[in-house]
């Protein structure tokens, strides 16, 4: 995809029309730069010394052109044209300002230099808000992990966002070879759409932390990303969120993980979320609750291959309804496909499992827990389909074996 500008004669296409198309009118001078100030003037970084292909930081240039709209106090957009443009200290975004390339891959943001920092740090804001009314669209974020570990360099991740933020949209942009890819712990009110995080060692995007309260991430629709080939962590790691919407995403590994994660992992008090409609493929947990995580509604996901449970529930009071689990690889030995342990009042409701013809392990197990549904799932073993061990008041009704 690409996005084009008027500045400095290069050609707008059909996907940026519906961005700027109130400021086509806009007076240009021959340095690129409007000579009037509009709320929704786009500008180009290059005019104000960004430049790509050189291992020099750009973060100083890119910031020039963001308080170009930022000092005045009007709101504007930031085009950044196709390159690579190395970053050292971090890249902030500025209240009010938009940030636009030419596309994934086409324009790269790219860490450099002996700073530990990720390459996109905390915003700035003028006073007494939160409201950061940003959208950063079509461009590639590289911490380049894996050339910076060669050279003996810190590795760093996409973005680290602790501030907190509302009202920012990130939408068709890249973060690959990262540690994290999205550390976003406070954000409330905003938008991951249509991105791919790609390679990271750690959560592709994690949210909240314990330092924090239960609802300082909230509120969040996460949809229709793809979240490939980490190494570790969880693809999307849900840690204090509340009210937050995780929808057809694909988070999927060539390779097993070697830790313990999940696909989709809500810890530490989560709850309120809704997720629905992922596929989450080759994580040591497809899905996992963990103790805390209350009044959760997962539903019609779709979980293939893994390697220690399709689903695992450590907390009470939520619905696991609709999923797929799909066990293929006769490699995988899975110690049960749904494990609920120490978890009290869920519904397991209508999940069907599909195993490959060797598959005889347990397919739904509860152990010292209570007072759970487990009504109208379809099992796929030569084991025992349902196992229910210590616990009290679980239902265990209308459960067929394949």
């Amino acid at each position: 995809m690409e996005v084009g500008t008027l500045l400095k004669g290069q050609k707008v296409n059909h996907l940026v029309v519906t961005l700027l198309l109130v400021i086509l009118l806009i007076p240009v001078s021959s340095m690129g730069v409007a000579k009037e100030v509009h709320a929704n003037e786009v500008v180009n970084a290059r005019d104000f010394g960004a430049r790509p292909g050189v291992q020099q930081s750009q973060t100083d240039a890119i910031h020039a052109a963001m308080r170009y709209f930022y000092d005045r106090g009007v709101e504007g957009t930031v085009y950044l044209p196709a390159g690579t443009y190395s970053v050292d200290s971090a890249l902030r975004f500025h209240q009010g300002v938009n940030l636009v390339g030419d596309g994934v891959g086409r324009t790269i943001i790219k860490k450099v230099g002996s700073q530990n920092n990720y390459v996109v740090g905390n915003p700035i804001f003028r006073g007494g808000t939160t409201n950061l009314n940003v959208t950063v669209s079509h461009i590639t974020f590289d911490a380049d992990r894996t050339n910076r570990a060669s050279q003996g360099l810190g590795q760093v991740g996409g973005m680290n966002i602790d501030a907190l933020v509302s009202n920012l949209t990130l939408e068709h942009i890249e973060v690959r070879d990262a540690t994290i890819g999205l550390l976003v712990r406070r954000l409330r009110d905003s938008v991951i759409s249509d991105s791919l995080i790609d390679r990271t060692s750690g959560h592709g995007i994690a949210t909240g932390s314990e330092a924090h309260a239960i609802g300082d991430f909230r509120n969040v629709l996460i949809t229709n990303n793809r979240i490939t080939n980490s190494t570790g962590g969880s693809g999307i790691n849900l840690s204090r969120a509340t009210n937050t919407t995780v929808t057809y995403n694909n988070i999927i590994n060539a390779q097993q993980q070697s830790d313990s994660y999940g696909g989709i992992r809500i810890p530490n008090g989560g709850t309120n979320n809704v997720v629905h409609n992922n596929v989450v493929e080759n994580y040591p947990r497809g899905l996992f609750l963990t103790t805390g995580a209350t009044y959760n509604d997962i539903y019609d996901n779709t979980i293939i291959n893994s390697r220690i449970h399709g689903a695992l529930i450590e907390s009470n009071n939520n619905i696991i309804g609709g999923n797929v689990f799909i066990q293929n690889n006769p490699s995988l030995n899975p110690e049960s496909v749904i494990r609920l342990s120490g978890a009290n009042g869920n519904s397991i409701r209508y999940n069907r499992m599909e195993t490959h013809r060797g598959f005889n392990n347990i397919g739904i197990r509860l152990t010292n827990s209570s007072n759970n549904a487990v009504i109208n799932n379809i099992t796929d073993t030569t084991g025992t389909p349902v196992s229910i061990e210590g616990g009290s008041g679980n239902t265990n009704n209308g459960n067929t074996n394949r």
